[in-house]
């Protein structure tokens, strides 16, 4: 008898919890229809924009790091300790090496939050992160490899000379090096972003957490995008890890690339299973800090044009 009981209360833990999500994910959904009516596209531009900018530039130092720790030979070691590298033999210049080229991403970051709410107001959520996660990464895959040599390069080359160097070596197409690796990596991680920021933020904002743990309304898409972020770069840190050894090996090689199964191996040899989770202590550090940062400032710059009514 105590069995049954048991089990019927689980039944109806699990059916309320079901209950919660899908009113989550309506209220969600609901929230996307109304915003895409009383926001035009060049104020989701400016949020995404501004949401890209802070987030990139107060994390930068993280993702340096986090590249030096999965550059090859460097798996094993420490972010601490390469860090503190860092610090001594290039000084503090070192930890924005890349910043250029990120920069010139945001008309890729620009896309992605004009298009979403759209997206999302007429397909399903994943569905809608794979379109304008699509269009955001093959847009912004040259600059991401520029940046990411920029960041394990000692010689202190500049954006142009790397640019310069890579149409020589390898033409146009070496500048999408590694585009597939970072596209396996890029789609799983923003669909997971958008679906658990999404949830968070309902369940917080109307469910029974926003009960047993009443959080300002500010402080909620920070809280939101931080889980969001640290759950999917989790997810994908084996794939970043790839991706950072292929476009590093593209530079170093004048644009001769392996593949991402080949990459794969060669770690696992070296540093074993441990080896595809390298650079995850900075990637954890950054993430979390950096996804909330930006979908807070994109929620509350979109909320201030919904305010102030500038239509």
């Amino acid at each position: 008898m105590f069995t049954i009981t048991k089990m019927a209360m689980i039944r109806t833990i699990l059916f309320k919890v079901l209950v919660l999500l899908t009113m989550a994910h309506a209220a969600v959904s609901l929230q996307a229809v109304a915003q895409q009516a009383t926001l035009h596209a060049w104020q989701r531009s400016v949020a995404g924009a501004g949401a890209y900018l802070a987030a990139t530039i107060v994390t930068s130092p993280m993702d340096v790091v986090k590249t030096r720790a999965q550059a090859p030979g460097k798996a094993s070691r420490n972010s601490v300790v390469v860090a503190l590298e860092m610090l001594r033999n290039e000084g503090v210049a070192s930890f924005f090496s890349g910043l250029t080229p990120a920069l010139f991403m945001v008309p890729a970051a620009m896309v992605q939050y004009t298009l979403i709410d759209p997206l999302r107001a007429r397909f399903p959520l994943y569905i809608a992160a794979m379109i304008a996660g699509a269009l955001d990464i093959t847009i912004k895959c040259p600059f991401d490899r520029l940046k990411t040599q920029m960041q394990n390069d000692r010689s202190g080359r500049s954006m142009s000379t790397l640019f310069a160097d890579t149409l020589k070596d390898a033409g146009v197409s070496g500048l999408w090096a590694g585009y597939t690796v970072t596209l396996v990596r890029d789609l799983p991680y923003l669909v997971i972003k958008w679906l658990v920021f999404a949830q968070v933020q309902a369940l917080l904002n109307a469910g029974p957490l926003a009960v047993m743990f009443p959080i300002p309304p500010e402080a909620r898409n920070l809280v939101a995008g931080a889980v969001a972020g640290g759950v999917a770069a989790t997810a994908v840190t084996p794939v970043d890890v790839i991706k950072t050894r292929l476009q590093i090996a593209s530079a170093a090689t004048g644009g001769s690339r392996g593949s991402s199964i080949a990459v794969a191996r060669s770690i696992i040899a070296e540093d074993g299973v441990a080896g595809l989770f390298s650079g995850l202590g900075p990637r954890l550090a950054r993430i979390p800090f950096y996804t909330s940062i930006t979908l807070a400032t994109f929620e509350g710059i979109k909320d201030s044009f919904l305010r102030k009514g500038l239509r």
